[in-house]
């Protein structure tokens, strides 16, 4: 499908094992959406399902507002978000948007959203993120040293350098053509590191990480998972650090990432569980 006139943004959601109309994002977008006072607005809105289930079904064609156009793909595969924002990235390269912004479906947005977005994407920037909040602290944008994060009490300038400097996924608005000269996501990282990853190729292409003047809230309620799924959420991660580290140095990650994390799990849920799963 190719799309014949000229748009700007095009929003996207990775989902996964949810109706993405039921997620908090897709509703805050769409509510942002209706309540600017954006003259001609329309709002353009990739879906990537990543729902593991052959049987299941959403229809992406109901919408209301004639204004809200969904892009719906569901792949059963759940290939991981790299791949799936690769795809909207190409997507977005062969029908004209010239930005690209990714969303979390469990990132809240405030109701001016949308207005900043499309405001701050004419200043014509090759990348920018918002300030997203877990709680009460500021977790991204934040600096990165030895492939850790560490936390700013606040960011008060326009933009930041991308050198020792990175951040989550979600609220990143790129330029598709950017984002294409720095090759995209790594697909071979399904889930964990692609964000430091990308991160990590940017700064060899351009100098600053340019600050969009909102507050997003990012749910983190998956750190406090049961130790079953936190388990299932540990397999996941023990693939991804194995090519990580295939990229990067392996004793430093080892040291700094994985043995860490490890340690962490292992006392929060007070199981060896972890350990036995890591050498079996």
């Amino acid at each position: 499908m190719v799309i014949n006139y000229k748009t700007m943004i095009l929003y996207s959601i990775v989902s996964f094992r949810e109706d993405y109309k039921e997620s908090v994002v897709y509703k805050n977008l769409t509510r942002s959406f209706i309540n600017s006072q954006e003259i001609n607005k329309k709002l353009h809105l990739f879906i990537y399902d990543n729902t593991d289930a052959l049987e299941w079904k959403l229809n992406a064609d109901d919408e209301t507002n004639a204004d809200i156009h969904i892009y719906y793909i569901h792949n059963p595969d759940n290939v991981g978000i790299s791949r799936a924002y690769n795809v909207i990235a190409d997507f977005a390269q062969n029908n004209t948007f010239d930005h690209i912004v990714f969303l979390d479906q469990d990132t809240y947005l405030p109701l001016n959203f949308y207005s900043v977005y499309e405001k701050f994407s004419s200043l014509e920037k090759d990348i920018s993120v918002p300030l997203i909040y877990g709680g009460e602290k500021l977790i991204s944008p934040s600096r990165y040293r030895l492939y850790r994060s560490f936390l700013y009490d606040e960011i008060t300038d326009s933009y930041i350098t991308t050198r020792g400097n990175s951040c989550i996924n979600s609220g990143i608005m790129v330029r598709t053509d950017f984002f294409h000269k720095v090759g995209g996501y790594n697909s071979k990282l399904r889930l964990d590191f692609c964000d430091h990853e990308f991160m990590g190729r940017v700064k060899y292409f351009t100098k600053n990480l340019h600050i969009i003047p909102i507050k997003l809230k990012q749910d983190f309620s998956t750190n406090t998972n049961s130790k079953d799924k936190a388990l299932f959420r540990y397999s996941l991660f023990m693939k991804d650090i194995k090519i990580f580290k295939q990229i990067k140095n392996r004793f430093l990650v080892t040291l700094f990432v994985d043995l860490p994390h490890l340690l962490r799990l292992s006392l929060q849920y007070k199981s060896f569980a972890f350990l036995r799963r890591r050498l079996f």
